[in-house]
């Protein structure tokens, strides 16, 4: 009677059992590659930070610079926005630039932050989609042959150059900057 019974379960457990595995793999592909899940986080930290360090400079200094050779505070954000729509829409996204012909050199604070929100946004949503595999694609950059895993690396070493030199614009102005969280 007892083998009987379990019998009668064994298309239950089938069922159970293939319906946890959908939802498992459906839970994974949502996350996206093993890639984009770990470049996602940094990335989400790294904007959120360059966010607050731009936030932490009144409006009146955006034009500082420290010497006529160097950026304004204005022109190192602009340049962030400029660039990360540039590498990741020709070199991860081989597609055409979204703000190929904006300019940037005159817009206030908070078109400035909105840009640099919606520039952040680009890249996450780009690093969301990439497969594992397609990460691995080569480009040319440089004259160097690389994958586009690199490009998303690059442009997070690219901001944080920028950033850097914004944080040191900060200090430079007796205004104590964001306090740094990387990690």
């Amino acid at each position: 009677m007892k083998d009987e019974s379990f019998k009668m379960k064994i298309p239950y457990i089938v069922i159970i059992i293939f319906l946890a595995t959908i939802s498992a793999n459906s839970t994974f592909a949502q996350k996206g590659s093993a890639f984009s899940t770990e470049f996602i986080d940094i990335w989400k930290r790294a904007s959120e930070y360059t966010i607050e360090v731009a936030e932490a400079m009144p409006e009146e200094y955006y034009k500082y610079r420290l010497n006529e050779n160097t950026f304004t505070f204005s022109q190192q954000l602009a340049h962030i926005i400029t660039n990360l729509y540039w590498l990741n829409s020709t070199f991860v996204a081989n597609e055409s630039n979204p703000i190929k012909d904006a300019k940037l050199d005159d817009l206030s604070k908070n078109d400035l932050i909105k840009s640099l929100k919606d520039v952040f946004t680009y890249v996450e949503k780009s690093a969301s989609v990439i497969s594992d595999k397609q990460s691995k694609d080569p480009v040319i950059f440089a004259g160097v042959i690389m994958d586009k895993k690199r490009i998303f690396y690059l442009m997070r070493d690219h901001l944080t150059h920028h950033r850097a030199q914004c944080i040191t614009y900060l200090r430079l102005n007796n205004i104590e900057p964001p306090k740094y969280r990387g990690w």
